[in-house]
């Protein structure tokens, strides 16, 4: 798995795997108490950040959760079968939906009214539950009870309840790269293990800690993705290059690229073109296997070579260059309607066709520039004489000119 949502992946699986181990060789009673709370506890602090860091989804999916470990244990202690059974087959039906419908929603602030709403429809959702089970036992040989409890207890009901919802999440995360679907995939096989399988209370509310644990990995790495990634172009940032810096050591050459006359660019077609050609710079940059790209802010972004010398690294950064430079996108037309028309109808012209160039200034450690610091001083500086030459070319401080190649 490639980008958002891997550690959460990892950390989900080794969990839920975890858990489960735990609960088949079975705790010291002296961790019964802490267990039978922990999703309880665990719902709190997901409360707490997922308030801090608006993310509505986040709560549910947390008192979800909890809810279930607190029916779990009610309906454990009753001593019915029949109750229990009945009782399990409404959480194993109940639990798997409401998480699927949290796939398909989007996150908001939890003090609007719709995530408010939400939580409010969950926590009354045990009471309706608790009233159709009573009115199933009032007549228990009509046969619409009979048939009603045929299909509540049937493990296959259960089973395509979950496999819907694991779908669901799945399709939403091929269409999101979001974090929080990969963790509630976590949460759907952890609470499926719990309540589709013989499983000891215990045992079950480990496997419910590790679904609310992944939901904590996945805000974690979402966290750490906002401070470390560049949002628009999916590089690393500002930030992850400071820490990058401050790890170099030996052989290393660092390159600063600036787009050409970007604010004429931005002035004429506007921030979403200009927006759109960041990106596209930042895919050029992000696939130069010898280095590391980095938005440093603005139209500059960054390249780390480690284990290289300046002298080796002319050819890679003109290619670069030229790359850019031979690359095209198309303006939309400002009359262009948003939707398609039906029937298609062809241009008046053809949509304008726009290329970009990048001056490129790289220079590596020296006599005049030893630590990280200055060097990516003395690669700024070789950007700006890139710049006075005419643009789009590549100068390396301390490294004589190539010929222009043209691009």
């Amino acid at each position: 798995m490639r980008g958002s949502g891997r550690i959460t992946f990892i950390a989900g699986g080794l969990l839920v795997a975890a858990a489960w181990i735990a609960g088949t060789t079975g705790l010291p009673e002296a961790y019964w108490p802490v267990v039978e709370v922990l999703p309880e506890l665990l719902a709190v602090l997901l409360l707490v950040a997922a308030f801090r860091f608006r993310r509505s989804r986040l709560a549910i999916a947390a008192i979800i959760v909890a809810v279930a470990n607190i029916l779990l244990r009610e309906v454990l202690l009753t001593g019915d079968t029949v109750g229990v059974s009945s009782g399990l087959a409404l959480l194993s039906l109940a639990v798997p939906i409401n998480l699927g419908v949290l796939a398909l929603l989007r996150d908001h602030p939890l003090q609007r009214p719709a995530p408010l709403i939400h939580i409010g429809a969950i926590l009354l959702q045990p009471w309706f539950a608790a009233a159709f089970l009573r009115a199933l036992a009032r007549d228990p040989a009509s046969g619409n009870s009979k048939a009603w409890l045929t299909l509540l207890q049937s493990p296959h009901a259960a089973l395509l309840t979950v496999l819907i919802a694991v779908v669901f999440t799945i399709l939403a995360f091929v269409f999101r790269r979001g974090t929080f679907e990969v963790a509630l995939l976590w949460v759907l096989i952890a609470s499926a293990l719990a309540l589709l399988s013989d499983r000891s209370p215990h045992s079950m509310a480990l496997l419910l800690s590790a679904g609310q644990l992944a939901l904590l990995f996945s805000l974690v790495e979402d966290s750490y993705r906002l401070a470390y990634h560049d949002q628009l172009t999916g590089l690393p940032s500002r930030r992850a290059l400071d820490e990058t810096l401050a790890r170099l050591e030996g052989d290393y050459v660092l390159a600063m690229v600036d787009i050409d006359h970007f604010k004429r660019f931005n002035d004429q077609f506007g921030h979403d073109v200009g927006d759109q050609a960041l990106r596209m710079v930042a895919d050029e940059l992000a696939r130069v296997g010898d280095g590391r790209g980095f938005r440093y802010g603005g139209e500059e972004f960054s390249l780390v070579f480690t284990g290289c010398t300046p002298d080796e690294m002319w050819d890679t950064l003109d290619d670069v260059r030229q790359r850019i430079a031979k690359r095209s996108f198309s303006i939309r037309s400002p009359k262009r309607p948003a939707k398609k028309p039906d029937p298609a109808v062809k241009p008046a012209k053809p949509a304008r066709q726009v290329k970009l160039t990048v001056s490129i200034g790289a220079a590596g450690p020296s006599n005049r520039a030893t630590d990280p610091d200055e060097v990516l001083k003395a690669a700024d500086g070789a950007l700006y004489k890139a710049k006075r030459r005419g643009r789009n070319r590549v100068v390396i401080e301390g490294v004589r000119a190539k010929p222009q190649r043209k691009g």
